[in-house]
């Protein structure tokens, strides 16, 4: 059986990594009352926000987790401001199904 735990995935914790994909849906919910989603604005405040985790709360499995997550959406929202898809679901296969 392979060993999954421990190996890492350009260069990050294939641990932090699933936590950070675990928690990104959880804190995109949690904040897009506070701060909007798809937009650049909003897409800054959580970059920046990744950012200050590891400034302020420190480095651990769990504030890596939480500064990945926050840091892949802001960049997310922002591309979505930059494209027009801001507040779109945009279905990558639509029509090929």
């Amino acid at each position: 059986m392979a060993t999954i735990v421990g190996r890492k995935t350009g260069g990050v914790d294939i641990t932090v990594l699933a936590l950070a994909g675990i928690s990104k849906p959880f804190i995109e919910s949690a904040l897009t009352p506070i701060i909007g989603d798809g937009n650049m604005i909003s897409g800054a405040v959580k970059t920046i926000g990744g950012l200050a985790v590891n400034q302020f709360a420190g480095r651990g499995t769990v504030q890596d987790a939480v500064s990945i997550a926050l840091a892949v959406d802001g960049i997310e929202d922002i591309m979505r401001g930059v494209f027009g898809m801001g507040g779109q679901v945009v279905d990558p296969f639509g029509g090929a199904l």
